[in-house]
Parts: C-alpha cells; structure tokens; sequence
C-alpha cells in the first residue's frame, strides 16, 4: 500500500509561517479596538440622542397638554356665550356649532356637525347674509340683522356679524358667524310703537269725541223735536228712526274709541266668575228675545256647587262677556245654538278659571283670525272694529288670554282664561 507523506517545512518557512501569523493576529486585534471604539462612541451618542428625544418628547407632551388645555378654554368660553357660534370649513361643511347656536336654531350639534350650511340654514342662495356668501366674496358683515328659520319652521330675528377664518400665513380656513336671537327686542319695538301710536290715538280720539258728540247731541235733539210732532201714521217717522239709529251707531263708536284708546284700570275684587257669567247671560237673553231671532242658550255650567272665584272688575268681566256674546248671536242671522260653559285650566303652575261662549254660525276664515282682535279689523258691513279689541285688552288687564277655534260655516268657540283665585 502507497503511503502519501506530508510534505516538510524548513526552519526558515515555518519562523515566516509564525510571523505572518502574528501579524495577521496585531492587524486583527488593532481593527477589533478600532471597532470597540466605534461602538463606545456610538453607544455614547444614542445616549446623547435618547436624552434629546426624551427632553423633545416632554416638550412635546407639555405642548400637547398645553394646547388640549386651550382649546378645553376656548370650547368652554363658546358653550358658556349667549351667543349663538357657528364655524364652516373652505367646503362649507359646519365645523363649529355651540349650546346657543342649538336654542336659537333647534338644530341639535350632532345632526349639524359635519354636514353642509346650506342644510340647514341657507334659505336663499342668493342670500348675502349666509357664510356661503361670505366665503365667496370675501365680504364680511358687522352688527347686522336677518331672519334666521327655526327647525320647526317659525322665523327667529336675530343680531349678526360674520369673518373669515385664516391661519397665521394668511390662508383662508373658512368662516364663523356669531349671532343672538333679539326676538324680545322686537316685540318689546313693537310694544313701543303701538304704544305711541296709541297715545296718539287716543289725544285724536279725545278731540273727535268732543267735536263729534256736541253735533251729535244736537242731532239728537232736533230728531226728538222732528219725531214728536210728526203724527203717529206719519211715513216720515220710519225715516226718522233710521236717523237715530244711525246717530245712536256713531255715538258707540265714539264710546268705543275712548274705551280703547283711553289706559284700563278697574276695580278688582273676589268675583264668583260663573255666578257673574249666568247673570250677564240673562242679560243676553234679554236681547235675544228683543231682536226676535230664533237663538237658544246652552248653559254647560258646573254642577259642583264650589265657587269658582278670580280677581277682576266684574264690570269689565261683564263687558266681555256681552262683547263675545253679541259677535256671537250676530254670527247666527238665522238663529243657532249659543253654548256657554265655565271650566277650569291649569297651564304650567298657574291655575285658570275660564269661561267659553259657542255658536253655531258662520265661521271665522283662518287668515280672519289672526286680525279679529287688531282695532278697527272687521267682516261686518257695519261693525266697528273695536268690540273684539276692546276685549282683548280688557283680558290683558286681568293677565288673562283668549283662545278662538272656528272653521267657515263650522261656527266659533271663544274661551277666555282668566288666573283663579287661589283661597
């Protein structure tokens, strides 16, 4: 068998052999401290860089907190306004809508929030008054009214003043509208204005009156005169008649106009409200029969013998009872049913006593109905005007309402609520 033998190395070969190793060995130890080194350093500045990032990060958190904290501020401030505050992005799309922003509008956040402007609150495209148009041209608007429309439909008068939304580089974030319902300011303009127009009314009324009623008195007389020495079969009486009823007509016209021009006071006491309305009925009744119109009385009355007892000038209560009685049987040319009934109503902590008048009439349009109380408003050809009004302020006296329910050819039902007594 062939034995394969190793070669030898000399001595020289193998002492080169050693030292190559040995440097190959420094050469790789030298690059192991460079790399050592390295990593120390390394390791040295991600320390440094943790630390940084740290310190950053706190920054950062101290930041956050800083700003959540300002925009909890601010979000506070807008709920706690009287103020109604709505915002739109660039798009239109509602971004802002605060707690008075809800009552004015009756539009909840949730169903606004995220949705588009025009939705909800942008009746006329053409509208310069909206934020769409303020975001289109740029035009903002100070101290200005309009009617906004309230979710279920009746019109609130508010106070506005619309911007622009810009961050610091001037780009345009979008638009914000701050507005208040001056609702009561309006009606309280209106309260003024038919205030003076009534003050007014009544200093012409006063001088109407005194240079209506002398001539008046004076007709009067010579009509008497006339009447009294014409013969019993005379023609010229049923003339004459005509006359003074006519001359009678302006006179309570007259009467009328001082009534309700003049400022109401009474002389209140306990009134027993349903004893008063049974003897003003009786009056009624009275009237009836004279005119010789088939009208029956429906008395609804209470049988519980309590007494029903308001605070009121029964003269006055009386004057309305008579006032609504006679629109009623005038209702009825050709006769009817008048129904009266006295009754109870209780309306928040307030308890009224209250007193209806019925008739089977004609009716009431419903554009009629709204007007039925302004003075000198009238579907008579030969009313006044002024019974209904007169009511009604007579009922504002007592601190009182009215409330009317009719329908063409259905008849009319007046309840009028006057607050009970309490014992």
């Amino acid at each position: 068998m062939e034995t394969l033998l190793k070669p030898q190395l000399s001595h020289d070969e193998m002492v080169a052999f050693l030292e190559a190793q040995q440097k190959i060995l420094a050469d790789f130890q030298a690059r192991t401290e460079t790399l050592r080194g390295a990593y120390g350093a390394m390791q040295e500045d991600f320390k440094k860089i943790n630390l940084e990032l740290d310190k950053k990060n706190n920054q950062l958190a101290e930041s956050m907190q800083r700003l959540e904290e300002t925009r909890t501020y601010l979000g506070s401030i807008l709920e706690s306004m009287n103020n109604g505050v709505i915002g739109v992005d660039i798009m239109g799309t509602v971004t802002h809508f605060n707690r008075a922003a809800e009552e004015i509008t009756g539009f909840l956040r949730p169903d606004v929030m995220g949705k588009p402007y025009a939705d909800f609150f942008q009746k006329d495209a053409a509208s310069e008054y909206t934020l769409l148009h303020v975001l289109r041209s740029g035009r903002e608007r100070k101290g200005d009214e309009k009617i906004l429309w309230h979710r279920d439909g009746h019109p609130v008068p508010v106070s506005f003043q619309t911007g622009l939304l810009r961050d610091q580089k001037g780009a345009l974030l979008g638009a914000v509208e701050i507005f208040s319902d001056i609702s009561h300011i309006k009606a309280l303009e209106k309260e003024m204005q038919s205030a003076k127009t009534m003050a007014a009314l009544g200093e012409m009324s006063a001088v109407v009156a005194h240079e209506i009623r002398n001539p008046l008195g004076a007709m009067g007389v010579w009509v008497g005169l006339l009447d009294r020495d014409l013969a019993g079969d005379d023609p010229r009486k049923q003339t004459l008649s005509k006359v003074t009823e006519g001359l009678q007509r302006l006179n309570r016209i007259v009467s009328n106009l001082l009534v309700y021009t003049r400022p109401l006071s009474g002389q209140f006491r306990k009134v027993a409200l349903k004893e008063l309305v049974v003897e003003t009925i009786d009056f009624v009744a009275v009237e009836i029969e004279s005119q010789n119109t088939p009208i029956v009385i429906d008395k609804r009355l209470p049988a519980d013998a309590t007494p029903l007892f308001i605070y009121a000038d029964p003269e006055k209560i009386q004057q309305v009872i008579m006032n609504v009685c006679l629109n009623a049987v005038q209702a009825m040319p050709k006769g009817g049913t008048l129904s009266v009934t006295v009754d109870t109503h209780r309306q928040g902590d307030t308890r009224y006593a209250s007193f209806g008048i019925s008739d089977t009439g004609i009716g009431i349009e419903a554009a009629a109905q709204q007007k039925i109380f302004e003075p000198f408003f009238t579907t008579k050809e030969h009313g006044t005007g002024l019974g209904l009004a007169i009511v009604k302020k007579i009922v504002e006296l007592h601190s009182g309402y009215i409330d009317v329910q009719s329908a063409p050819g259905a008849g009319t039902t007046v309840k009028i609520f006057i607050p009970q007594l309490k014992e």
